[in-house]
């Protein structure tokens, strides 16, 4: 059993532990130790910018997510990353309702952070999304973070997810009325041909203003 399993199960039955909540968001920001004399500013300006390009491409996958793949009903998001710096996990609540989205803005930023740090080097991370739908269907479904974009994780996967005890791996009882879905695939921005903006929400452009076009 891979740990997003683990902590993205803890996280829609309400247990998860942040350590978010310890080390402080400032943890998930890349950047050179500042008491590192061998530091250059030329060091400390390319990890900027794969910080912020990072952030960037988090932001188009989750909105690509948000404005293509969800659709109409009441969604608990988790996303969860594990870096050699620890474990990350934010859940967020959504509600869209055709081209109408209810959501905090606070809890995108930190949704987004996270799928960025899942992006980082070797890090791993996925996103679950456990839905109820306008005709009272409950679902989940589940995407990995790879190769900078979310991965669509198959309907077994996410199953064993919440079927399997994570330490011992003896079968849990699954959840009766709980439909386990092959996800989606989360089409890229520049993979939209129609020329026509699907978007419900602008994404966010995090670099600084001297670095954007």
């Amino acid at each position: 059993m891979s740990d997003y399993q683990d902590h993205t199960r803890q996280s829609l039955d309400g247990t998860h532990h942040d350590p978010a909540e310890e080390l402080g968001i400032d943890e998930m920001r890349w950047s050179p130790a500042p008491d590192s004399n061998a530091v250059t500013d030329e060091a400390m300006s390319a990890a900027a910018d794969t910080a912020h390009a990072l952030l960037d491409r988090a932001a188009d996958a989750y909105l690509s997510l948000l404005n293509t793949v969800l659709g109409d009903g009441r969604h608990h998001l988790v996303a969860n990353a594990t870096t050699e710096h620890g474990d990350f996990t934010e859940d967020q609540e959504l509600i869209v309702t055709g081209d109408a989205v209810i959501l905090d803005e606070s809890s995108s930023m930190r949704v987004c952070a996270t799928i960025a740090a899942a992006m980082v080097g070797c890090a791993t991370g996925a996103v679950v999304v456990r839905t109820c739908g306008p005709d009272g269907s409950e679902f989940v479904r589940g995407w990995t973070v790879r190769s900078l974009w979310l991965r669509p994780i198959t309907a077994d996967d996410i199953r064993e997810a919440y079927t399997v005890d994570p330490e011992t791996g003896a079968p849990l009882a699954p959840e009766p009325g709980v439909e386990f879905r092959q996800a989606e695939r989360v089409p890229r921005p520049d993979q939209d041909r129609t020329g026509a903006s699907t978007s419900r929400t602008a994404p966010r452009d995090n670099r600084p203003p001297n670095r954007r076009n």
